[in-house]
This record gives structure tokens, sequence and C-alpha cells, in this order.
């Protein structure tokens, strides 16, 4: 029974002596259940559920609790069945015990499905009592004390889970005592030699930090004497873990984040938390922004107090948290503060994890399989995080803000490169779109699709915004060359081969360029006209001085536009011009071509007196789906909106921007933008939207 002893000696101070006999008897089930087995570290079973049933007991857990703890295993590994528990100990311990067990009567395709479905299975019975998830907690705790008999390998794959859901957990339902070691032997064992330095780094500074620590505490504590307000003042030390992570989120490096003093002041009162609050900015200086009232605006825990950070006359900062002995309590103990208190009514904390909870069981109805309702959980425990899902139900992580171009980039590079549209939960929607928790993203691609320099503008994460940057810095580069040299060709009316190389590079030596490239591409962007360049080269001029502002003339023969030049050809909005629409081309400076219909009124009278206007046509061959402009007048009815995307969809044109604008009260007027291939596939879909009852008008606009 030594065992037992100490677990005995703490139990005996808050619970009734038949209580504690109720435990004991457990203890010898269990005892009994795992005579024989030997944990990896050599010590007996019996040692775990043990120490698992201590941590509980420090918390002052109910006596079930504490039971179903030392019989948490008893299921999974023993001959000892759910009914034989429910016989002997009645169907509350029983349903405890079996909502811990892991689940090994299934067999998984996969150790991550197997983990992911005992998971579930943990955070349901959680659901029905919140005492599954206390026992699981203090399971968990005592198993990363013990990790040291692991294998390195399996250590680190216990400890990442610890960091990614056991912590989270602890955290969310406010029990900072257990989850500031889960985090911290976590962090031990995810990255052993990070956790050593900054250890030995800490204590080395620590002497130094006892003085001042201890002067600003003497401070604090005459200040508030003097005002007569009831309360003490703690200096705190900051974790090993906390210290990582300010770090790793570059906050500051060791030296500025240990420069950070940390207090707590535990008063009697919220009204004696707002008066210290006052008194402390009167001795100290406030840093502006950085006060957060969660007294009056708890945390989604539950977790009250006042935070302030202050600034002495050294410059040196202070961080302070005021609050009462309850809340002190109740941040240290979370939702377990309701049976080491016993209080009549539902504290923050409890009421918290009860809706946490209930958002739960809607999260397990709507998840497809288990490692869904685990991401789904996760989601919950990351506020800061975005979880979206691919179609196939992989589950992405970006930061808030982050958009589907940023998913895309976040699938891979390739995809990135060429997304030319998406879908959110099946609908299209714009790519500048913030993604929100919990949606399914579908990229949609096409081979001669580029980055679009617009998207730097909203990504979020650095992998979309250097690669786009990289991208469109060497391919417009690229593609300047290419239609360039097309230019140059059609005036010179044969091949750049045909010209000595000695020519070319001196031709471009004369027009300001470093080298023929550079030359071609300043022709491809509208910063020299092909037509001098083709002067120089078929004259042999070499005089210098002339300027390279000359335009192409309008008497050449007209340019093909293929669709993939990319991003030194530009279609313009003003009108959208598609395959078969008669065009002409504005040459920008440095921009390149924007095509426009030679219908555009912003181009009809202006192309006949500027020669920046040059003539183009469409090639026989060409590619991509192009942005045409459907307005479509519909009566009101049930379901219209259903009917026409889906008339559009089945035309194989993809709807990239939807705009609903009431005409009056029966009438709506519906904007499509979509991208086709050409004129014909344009007509084929306005004439299969006349012929709907409810559609009045269809016209391309502009």
């Amino acid at each position: 029974m030594s065992h037992f002893e100490s677990l005995r000696d703490v139990l005996g101070g808050y619970l009734e002596p038949n209580q504690v006999a109720d435990i004991e008897r457990a203890y010898k089930l269990a005892e009994r259940a795992h005579e024989g087995q030997m944990r990896s570290s050599g010590d007996p079973y019996i040692t775990h559920p043990v120490a698992a049933a201590h941590i509980l007991a420090e918390l002052h857990l109910d006596h079930q609790t504490i039971m179903a703890a030392l019989m948490h295993d008893v299921i999974e590994d023993c001959d000892v069945t759910k009914q034989d528990l429910t016989t002997e100990f009645g169907e509350t311990v029983a349903d405890l015990v079996e909502g811990v067990s892991k689940l090994t009567q299934i067999d998984f395709q996969s150790k991550e499905q197997a983990q992911a479905e005992n998971f579930r299975k943990m955070m349901m019975a959680m659901t029905q009592d919140i005492r599954v998830i206390l026992i699981k907690l203090a399971d968990r705790l005592h198993n990363m004390q013990t990790l040291g008999a692991l294998r390195p390998d399996k250590r680190r794959r216990i400890a990442r889970e610890t960091l990614e859901i056991y912590a989270p957990i602890a955290n969310r339902l406010g029990i900072y005592r257990l989850k500031e070691q889960l985090e911290l032997l976590g962090f031990a064992n995810m990255y052993p030699l990070r956790y050593r330095i900054l250890q030995h780094s800490v204590r080395k500074v620590r002497g130094h930090r006892k003085e001042i620590v201890e002067r600003i505490t003497e401070q604090l504590r005459t200040r508030l004497k003097d005002s007569r307000i009831t309360c003490k003042v703690i200096g705190r030390e900051k974790s090993v873990y906390s210290i990582y992570k300010k770090m790793r989120d570059k906050v500051g490096t060791f030296n500025e984040v240990m420069d950070i003093y940390a207090f707590r002041v535990i008063t009697d009162s919220e009204d004696s938390c707002y008066r210290i609050l006052g008194q402390i900015h009167n001795l100290f200086k406030p840093i502006p922004g950085r006060f957060k009232d969660y007294i009056a605006i708890p945390k989604a825990n539950g977790y009250q107090s006042l935070h302030t950070v202050l600034r002495n006359k050294t410059g040196m900062h202070i961080e302070v948290q005021i609050r009462t002995e309850l809340m002190n309590q109740m941040a240290e103990h979370g939702v377990a503060a309701h049976w080491l208190y016993k209080t009549g009514s539902a504290h923050p904390a409890e009421t918290k994890a009860r809706e946490w909870l209930q958002s739960l069981i809607e999260l397990q109805q709507n998840a497809g399989d288990s490692i869904e309702f685990v991401e789904n959980v996760k989601i919950d425990l990351y506020p800061d995080e975005v979880y979206v899902f691919t179609p196939k139900g992989k589950i992405i992580e970006l930061p808030k803000g982050a958009t589907p171009v940023d998913f895309a980039y976040a699938i891979h590079t390739d995809v990135g490169n060429s997304c030319i549209a998406c879908k959110i939960d099946k609908q299209f929607s714009p790519l500048s779109t913030p993604l929100s928790n919990g949606k399914t993203v579908e990229i949609i691609t096409a081979p001669g699709a580029k980055p679009n320099p617009a998207w730097l503008s909203y990504v979020v994460t650095g992998k979309a915004r250097s690669n786009i940057r990289n991208f469109v810095k060497n391919i417009r580069q690229d593609e300047a060359v290419h239609l360039g040299r097309r230019l140059l060709e059609q005036v010179l009316k044969s091949q750049l081969e045909d010209f000595p190389p000695e020519q070319l590079e001196s031709v471009a030596k004369i027009t300001h360029h470093d080298t023929v490239d550079d030359m071609l591409a300043g022709i491809g962007l509208g910063k020299i006209a092909s037509v001098l360049v083709a002067h120089r080269l078929t004259s042999g001029k070499d005089d210098s001085d002339d300027t390279v502002v000359d335009m192409p003339q309008k008497d050449q023969a007209p340019l093909a536009i293929k669709g993939t030049e990319g991003l030194v050809v530009k279609y313009a909005r003003c009108c959208r011009p598609i395959p078969g629409d008669p065009i002409l081309a504005y040459v920008s400076a440095g921009k390149g071509f924007t095509i426009h219909r030679e219908t555009c009124p912003n181009v009809q009278r202006a192309h006949k007196h500027n020669d920046r206007y040059v003539p183009v046509q469409w090639s026989d061959d060409v590619q991509g789906d192009f942005i045409a402009e459907l307005r479509i007048e519909v009566f009101n009815q049930r379901g219209v909106l259903a009917q026409i995307t889906n008339i559009i969809s089945n035309q194989e044109a993809n709807i990239v921007n939807v705009d609903i604008n009431e005409l009056d009260g029966s009438t709506n007027i519906l904007t499509f933008q979509m991208g086709v291939r050409n004129r014909v596939h344009l007509a084929n879909i306005i004439k299969k939207l006349r012929v709907i009852p409810f559609v009045n008008k269809v016209h391309r606009h502009p």
C-alpha cells in the first residue's frame, strides 16, 4: 500500500472518510488489474494512475474523479469491463473511465486516424462530463514528467501533441497551473537544446534580477500601503517557454525580453483592483496602448485581471497584473475551481467552458471524420490562426487575414503561380477574400496563367509575397523581351538571327541599353519604338544623339495577340475585349500594351490623333479565358440566381464575380463577370439565358 499513502494524506485534507475509503477500493482494483505490468521507466505501472490522481487531488477534485483517475487504464490494458466498474463503483465512475480510455476495439487505417478517433471520443465524453478532460490532462502531465525513458523520436511526437493539443485545452479551460507545466515539459522534450540554452541563460541573469524585483516590489507595496489598500504584491518570473515564444515571435532578443519585469497584485475586491491601477499609474508612467481590462471583458476562457505595462524612471518596463483573490484562484485552477471552492453560482471560467463544450457538439455533428473533428477543435484552440480545408479534406494552416492566394501558395508554388480564381465552400469568390476558419477552398488554375502584381496588396504570408515578387520580376522581363522581339521582327519583316550579333549589340549601346535583351525588353514595355531600332539596324546609323521617343507607325502590319503575352499585354477594363472583337493597342511607356475594343468610347476618337495607338489583331491560335461582363435583367423569383449560375457553369464559363442590384420592387439587375474563350462562346451563353422565362433582358456590358 506504499503507493497510496502519500495520496491518502492529500485526500484526507478535504474529503470525507467514506469517500477516501471508496477511493482506496478503486486503488486496490487498479493495483490488482495492473499487477505485473511495468512502465518504460521500469517502475510498476500502478505508479502512473496514482500520480495522475495525486495531481487532481491537489486541485481538490471530487472523489469520483479521483477514483476514475486511478482506474483510467484498466479498461484498455486489463481484463476489466465497463460493466464491472458500473457494478462495483456506479455508472458515473464507469462513464468517466470509459471517456478517458483509449479506443482499441476498432482497426484503424493509420496511427493518425487512431489518435484522432481517441481524441474525438475523449472530447465527446468531455461534453457529457468535463471531469474527463481533467483526468486526461493529469494523465498527460505525468506522462510528460516521465518521458525520459522513451526514444527521442517518440518523445518529440508526444511533446508536439502536448504543445498543439493538451496545453491549449488547459489554457481554454483556464487551468494555467497545468497549462504552464505542460508547455514547459513539451518545450523541453520538443527542443531540448533550445530549452537547455535558455534555462542556462535565465539562471545567469537571475541573481541580478532578484535585486531589481525586490526593489520594485517594495516600491509597489509602500505606495499601496500608504493608500490603505489591502493587497499583496508578488514578483513573477517568466517561464522559459514564454520567453522562447516571445523571442520566436520576434518580440525581442533574450536580453530585451528579460528586461521586462512582471508583478502580480492580489486584492480583496474589484473596486480595489481599479484603485490599485490608479495608484500604480501615479507611481510609474503607463505605456499607451498596453492596458487591458479583462475584468470588464473576460478572456474566452473566463480569465479576469487588469493588465498594464509601465516604465520607471530608468526606462525599465514593468508588467503588472491586478486581480482579486478569487480571480487569482480561478486563473490558476479554471474549471477545476468549481470543486475546489464549491461556489454556488457558476463562475466565468465554468460558464465559458460550458459554451465551448456546446460548440464541440456542433463541430462533431458537422465533422466528416475524426481527423477533421480534431482539426476543427484545433481551430478553436488557436484563435490567431486560420484553418481551412482543401477539397480533399487536407487542413491548411494560415495566419489570420490570409486570402485564397496565400492558400494557393501554401499548397504549392506552381498552384499559386497558375491561380486564376477560387471557390470558397463551392461558391466563386474574389481572390482577395479573407479566409475564415473551417472553409473549404478550391483553387482554379489555368496552364497559361501568371501571377498578378495586384495580389501583393492583399497577400499576408511571406511565401506568397516572395514568390509573387520573384515571379513577376523574372517573367515580366522574359515576356517583355519576347514581345519586343516579335514587334521588331514584324517591322523588319525578317528574323533577328539574320543580323550579326555585333550589329545588334552596337544598336543596343546606341539606344542606351546594356544588352540586346534589355533593348528588346524596352521595346516590349513601350520605352523605345520598334521602328527606331529597325531604322538603326537597316541604315547602320550610329548617331547617339537621337532621342528614343518615336512610337510605332500605324501603317505597319497588325501585331497578332495570342493571349499568352502575360504581364506586358493587358486587357482594358473599360471595354473588356475578347477574341473576335476588333481591337487596337495603346502603348504605355514602361508598362507595355493595353488592348481595347475599337468601339470603346475611350479610344474611338483618340486613336486617330495619338501615335501611341497601334494596330493589333487576334491570332488564329489565341489561348486562355478572357473576362466578359453580362448584365441580366430578371424578375424576382425564387432560385433565379442559382438557375442562371448553373447555365453559365454548364457552358464551361468561369464566373469571377456577381453583383446584384435592385431595379424596382419586382426586378433585379444581375451583373456577371465571367471567363470566356471568344465571342462565339459568349454568344452561346447569351442565347441560353434569353430563353429563360424570368429573364427580361441580357446584354454585354459595356
